[in-house]
């Protein structure tokens, strides 16, 4: 059910993909999305699906047969995660394709700190590109 769960932020990130009930499976296997709420009919493009990542950050996915857009599009959408390798294997295992496996950086900022995280990359089954963050210590 759709409600308000959060008061700023981003509502959504929208993708539109050629398979949408392949690009539901997927979000659901890999990164237990939720449904929220679906729209739309399938012949006019505009069948959708609101999913939840997590307490409210939602993506929404259109179906859509047409072979090009004429919007722009994101470099890559990144979810957090509390194990990448885990999250991963999750991915690819539900229909994601190897882009870059996990690693470890320790990226210096402007202010003279250290953001540590690992991350990787996986190749979505609507063509979309999906990292994933996992926040750690300095010492690893």
């Amino acid at each position: 059910m759709y409600q308000k769960l959060k008061n700023k932020g981003i509502h959504h990130v929208c993708l539109r993909v050629p398979d949408l009930e392949a690009t539901r499976k997927f979000y659901t296997e890999a990164f237990d999305a939720t449904v929220v709420c679906e729209w739309g009919r399938d012949e006019n493009n505009d069948h959708a699906y609101i999913m939840d990542l997590g307490v409210g950050d939602f993506l929404e996915i259109f179906g859509d047969s047409r072979d090009t857009w004429t919007m722009g599009s994101w470099q890559h959408v990144a979810i957090w995660t509390d194990d990448i390798e885990a999250a991963y294997e999750r991915a690819l295992q539900a229909g994601g394709k190897e882009s870059m496996r996990p690693a470890v950086s320790h990226i210096p900022t402007r202010e003279g700190d250290l953001v540590h995280m690992k991350f990787a990359f996986i190749d979505a089954p609507g063509g979309e590109v999906v990292e994933l963050i996992q926040d750690i210590g300095p010492e690893e």
